[in-house]
Order: structure tokens, then sequence, then C-alpha cells
């Protein structure tokens, strides 16, 4: 079974395979991050993660069956941060990156939500690379591909750096005032 999205968010045919994604800040074929307060302001490398099919609607998974969405609607805000993995060339391209979507969508349909240390949203994504054998590897897993948004991932807007980093600053700001007193 595979889910279909919901296209009343979108401005072109959705067979078209191109469509206008309304004000998208995550390209197609990327990986889409933002932050999960207050745990993100503590550790500003944890975050939420999904991934982008060919035509650009989100995929994040949350513990039950996934519906792809416009990319602004993660379970925890529109995204911070993004990381563009692939620019497609051809159809079959499409087709392939797609397929392992709605693969991966399907498996994770059934699984149970444990953040941390069982599946969460960072192991739905590496399964689609996996599944794609993306950059000749097999065997992605959640801290490799929150340690590359992290540090390769670009900002989608001021906005989505200062939702990121005002926590944090605050957060260290008070450790450092409390540190002081005592």
């Amino acid at each position: 079974m595979s889910y279909r999205p919901d296209h009343a968010m979108i401005s072109a045919d959705p067979e078209s395979p191109q469509p206008d994604v309304l004000n998208a800040t995550v390209p197609p074929g990327a990986i889409a991050w933002t932050p999960i307060q207050p745990i993100t302001c503590c550790i500003p490398a944890i975050g939420h993660m999904g991934i982008t099919d060919s035509k650009g609607y989100l995929h994040d998974w949350h513990g039950c069956p996934i519906s792809a969405n416009h990319p602004k609607q993660m379970l925890f805000g529109e995204p911070a941060r993004y990381i563009r993995l692939v620019k497609f060339s051809d159809d079959a391209s499409r087709k392939r990156w797609d397929d392992a979507i709605d693969q991966a969508d399907n498996e994770y349909a059934r699984h149970i939500h444990v953040m941390g240390c069982g599946h969460d949203c960072h192991s739905h994504v590496a399964r689609v690379l996996n599944l794609l054998r993306y950059g000749g590897c097999a065997v992605h897993n959640k801290v490799e591909l929150a340690a590359i948004v992290f540090f390769c991932g670009r900002h989608t807007s001021v906005s989505g750096a200062l939702k990121t980093w005002v926590p944090f600053c605050i957060f260290i700001g008070l450790v450092i005032v409390w540190k002081t007193q005592a």
C-alpha cells in the first residue's frame, strides 16, 4: 500500500515531474531538519528529520503511517536546515528515489517509534538511503545523518538559523550566569 500526498497545497499538476511546491524552502531530493525544543536548545545537533521526494513532498516519520506533505509541514514545525543529496537528471532517477521512499514509508508504517535507541525519524531517512545504496553505502545510520545535517546542512532562512541557535545561546547564557553565581 502506497501513501498518496495531499496535493491541495501544490500549485501544479501532481502528475507532472516537477510541480511548483508553494514557498518550499527545502528542494526535492533533500534531507530536511527542524529543531525539537527544548531538546535542541541543550544539544543543537538533535532534531527531527525527514526526506523530500522527487516532487518536493516531505516524508517525515513520527511513529504512524507516513503521508507526503508540503515541505513546510514537518511534525515540529517548518524545516530550519536541509542538505540536498541529489539533483534529478531523468525520470529513471526520480522513480528510483521515489520507490525507495515509498518502500521505507511502507516498512516504517509497521514500526514502533523509539527515539534515540530504536526506530526514529533519522532511521527512516537512513533506510531510504540504504535502499538506494546512496554514495555506494548501504549502512547509513542516524548518528551519521545527524552529523551530516549539523555540519554540512544549510539553514533554510535567517528564521531557520535563529530558531536553531537563539534557544541554545540563551541556554548557554543561563548556564554561565548560574555557574558564576554559585
